[in-house]
């Protein structure tokens, strides 16, 4: 049976400077922080990290609030952070992290002048040719050099003489920048898709093979090559998308982020009812995983704390899943 997951809660992006990073996340990109996790130390084998561990972190929201998907910005404190975020579009794991905007160009030139390294200005790219879908996109780079895709839908209209190409209208000046998708790269697609499936019960969305690309949104000279299915919690009304892609050309690099504390994205995080009853769940699919943890949130949380349980999809790629947690009382 497979985990019965309720929805996305957060992708965790790992910074060195959180009131920098959130500085970023809030003025330019536009995410709101509705919740401040600052707990004591606490013991960290559930992160896979020895001894005491001690985080602070802003969960950032899009305009759906605190029942939508959060960024959860995060700055390790014990341990202090690690590493850098992944480098190369084709690395495997988390790569990059999607909003859509009602406007790509006037999101780039805002970024440009505040001297956000973007890989290039926005450019199209096919999705799915066969049914005119098309994005506008561009990639940019937190201040750690975490990688953020802001996109603008296309829908192309070129088919039986129906015209040139079209954009979808463009959205209200008004409208925030919206959580959309995160990008997870695998070595073999057939089979992280199936796992996905299979082990959490996500639902296919939809799905991405155009043939060979102009790379140069990607930051690369040449074409590219992706296949890509986009998978979300089954029976959601406004899902958050998790972008499974297999990199064909050029092949994919490198590997997951291993460790907890590592700056960039790390951990995908899911909401379930009874972490303990999805533990013995994953060990059933013969998954490798934490047991349930206790974790402290610290006392601007108006919960007790929560269950939460770590584990690895094929390629390692860090997930999550969270027990919903409970109000403290009084709270």
């Amino acid at each position: 049976m497979a985990i019965p997951v309720l929805g996305v809660v957060h992708v965790n992006v790992n910074c060195s400077d959180l009131a920098r990073s959130l500085r970023f996340y809030r003025d330019l990109v536009g995410l709101e922080p509705l919740t401040h996790t600052n707990p004591l130390p606490q013991e960290g084998a559930g992160f896979g990290l020895p001894g005491q561990v001690q985080w602070d972190a802003h969960l950032l929201h899009d305009a759906r609030g605190p029942l939508g998907p959060a960024v959860d910005l995060l700055e390790w404190k014990r341990p202090l952070p690690v590493s850098k975020p992944a480098s190369e579009p084709n690395q495997l794991g988390m790569f990059r992290l999607c909003l859509s905007v009602p406007d790509v160009d006037a999101v780039y030139a805002k970024l440009v002048a505040a001297g956000v390294p973007c890989l290039s200005a926005p450019v199209l790219a096919p999705i799915d040719p066969a049914a005119g879908l098309s994005v506008r996109f561009f990639l940019a780079r937190d201040p750690d050099g975490t990688a953020l895709e802001f996109l603008q839908p296309n829908h192309v209209a070129q088919q039986a003489g129906q015209g040139p190409a079209r954009s979808e209208p463009k959205a209200s000046e008004g409208e925030r920048a919206r959580l959309l998708h995160v990008n997870v790269n695998c070595s073999d697609l057939a089979r992280s898709a199936d796992w996905y499936r299979r082990v959490l019960g996500l639902a296919t969305l939809g799905r991405s093979a155009p043939g060979p690309v102009d790379g140069a949104g990607f930051g690369w000279n040449g074409p590219c090559e992706w296949q890509a299915e986009f998978l979300a919690v089954q029976g959601a009304a406004d899902p958050f998308v998790i972008d499974l892609l297999e990199w064909k050309t050029p092949r994919p690099t490198g590997a997951p982020a291993l460790a907890a504390n590592q700056l960039g994205l790390f951990r995908l995080a899911f909401m379930v009812e009874d972490a303990k009853a999805c533990h013995a769940e994953l060990l059933r699919h013969g998954v490798t995983t934490s047991p349930p943890v206790w974790l402290e949130m610290g006392p601007e949380v108006p919960i007790a704390g929560l269950w939460a349980v770590f584990f690895r999809d094929p390629d390692g790629t860090c997930l999550e899943l969270i027990q919903r947690p409970e109000l403290r009382p009084g709270a």
